[in-house]
């Protein structure tokens, strides 16, 4: 009803509504709160459409980018190419064309986000789970597809000097990582500072484990490999008791 008054700032709102439009001041008041709340609204949804904007790009370069791969390599003429090699990257191809044809949809509309889609999928119960809230791609491809396809590209005959494809590689391009990793650290490092604060004013075990764990995990992520998939939070790189990566 007052889309037309979302652009006006307040001030020419209400001068509109009180010179113009020559309203009474209660009207006014009622029509400046109502402009008020829808203009949060609106601003709400942009925010919310930016990180599910971001949140897809995120999750679809990467599976870009290897299709691109895996088209040029099936393309590849170094040497006599067994129908094997030709097979194994058909296989490969089409699963990333299909996956990419069934995010299409929600990655456009903007609906939901991806991880919240992945929660979706799996409270079902249909289909194989999808692990890592769906972060990264090969988390949309089922384990034994999977499993299929990298057997298919290991028996494939050795060729010297030759660079074995390994599919469903849980990499991202190196412009991702960058800014993942940097934003990552600088969330981590904040977390770290919160929690050195808290053990200053109540020093338990536990807030001191918790400044350890945290101070781990910053250090893992300061030497993610180039390409890595960087989590979305510490967690995502913490040192279990065996010392193994999670």
């Amino acid at each position: 009803m007052y889309e037309a008054y979302v652009k006006l700032k307040p001030n020419e709102l209400h001068d509109h509504l009180k010179h113009k439009r020559k309203l009474h001041p209660k009207i006014i008041e009622v029509i400046r709160t109502e402009v008020s709340t829808l203009k949060e609204t609106k601003r709400r949804e942009r925010i919310t459409r930016t990180v599910r904007t971001q949140a897809w790009q995120e999750l679809l370069q990467p599976l870009r980018y290897e299709l691109n791969n895996a088209r040029v390599g099936i393309r590849y003429k170094g040497g006599e190419v067994s129908p094997q090699r030709t097979e194994a990257f058909d296989a490969y191809i089409t699963v990333m064309e299909k996956l990419l044809a069934k995010l299409t949809v929600p990655s456009t509309t903007l609906t939901l986000h991806p991880s919240t889609l992945a929660k979706e999928r799996n409270a079902t119960g249909k289909g194989s789970p999808i692990p890592n809230n769906g972060q990264h791609w090969t988390d949309w491809v089922p384990a034994h597809i999977k499993n299929a396809i990298a057997e298919a590209f290991t028996a494939l005959p050795y060729k010297p000097k030759a660079k074995r494809k390994i599919p469903f590689q849980r990499t991202t391009t190196a412009t991702q990582h960058t800014k993942a990793k940097a934003k990552l650290i600088k969330r981590t490092q904040t977390e770290l500072a919160n929690a050195e604060r808290l053990y200053q004013l109540n020093p338990t075990k536990e807030n001191g484990q918790l400044i350890t764990r945290i101070d781990k995990a910053l250090k893992i992520i300061e030497t993610l490999d180039p390409n890595e998939v960087v989590p979305h939070t510490w967690h995502g790189v913490e040192i279990t008791t065996e010392g193994e990566v999670i």
